[in-house]
């Protein structure tokens, strides 16, 4: 398995992968799995993934693939510098799919900070090591750029919980993000 920086060619699977991190389960259906609302949000997803200045940019994605081409898993993440300029940017593009209001919404990421946004790993490769290479590389990425390494996890995902700890991620307080309570978990 190796690590590399993502394209724009990779753009659908960034959007399967963002859309999973969000609490879907598109990769463990396929897309053929989905119907006509869902993949019209996924393509909205993917045009935005598309650009070079939006929180969910291939810019800011790195895969893992194996040996063969398949790719196993992304993780989104991006420096908080000039992130409410990127939020407004990605927002506007998906306002389609904003169902809460998003000036209730916490900044998920200040300057001086490099927030994990999204990692989602594909099923069949959960719990082999995958996401945990992708939070190194991020964290790698953090480090640097002397930027302290920021996420949100959902207070409810224990496992995920423990695998951040057991990487260096220490509870941080709180982030009010998509409509719900989230645990800020940060790691130097």
């Amino acid at each position: 398995m190796r690590i590399r920086r993502a394209t724009r060619d990779d753009a659908c699977f960034i959007a399967l992968a963002v859309t999973e991190a969000l609490g879907g389960d598109v990769m463990r259906r396929g897309t053929d799995g989905i119907g006509r609302q869902e993949r019209h949000r996924l393509d909205m997803l993917a045009d935005a993934v598309r650009e070079d200045d939006t929180l969910y940019s291939w810019r800011h994605t790195v895969i893992a693939q194996d040996g063969n081409g398949m790719l196993l898993g992304a993780l989104v993440a991006y420096p908080g510098d000039g992130y409410m300029d990127m939020r407004s940017r990605t927002f506007s593009m998906l306002n389609e799919l904003i169902t809460f209001d998003v000036s209730s919404m916490d900044a998920e990421a200040k300057a001086g900070e490099y927030y994990i946004d999204s990692l989602a790993i594909v099923p069949e490769y959960r719990g082999k090591g995958v996401g945990t290479q992708l939070l190194r590389a991020a964290m790698d990425e953090a480090r640097s750029s002397s930027r302290i390494a920021v996420l949100a996890c959902a207070p409810d995902n224990i496992g995920a919980k423990s695998m951040y700890e057991s990487l260096g991620f220490r509870h941080e307080g709180n982030l009010f993000i998509f409509g719900h309570e989230y645990l800020r978990m940060t790691a130097e």
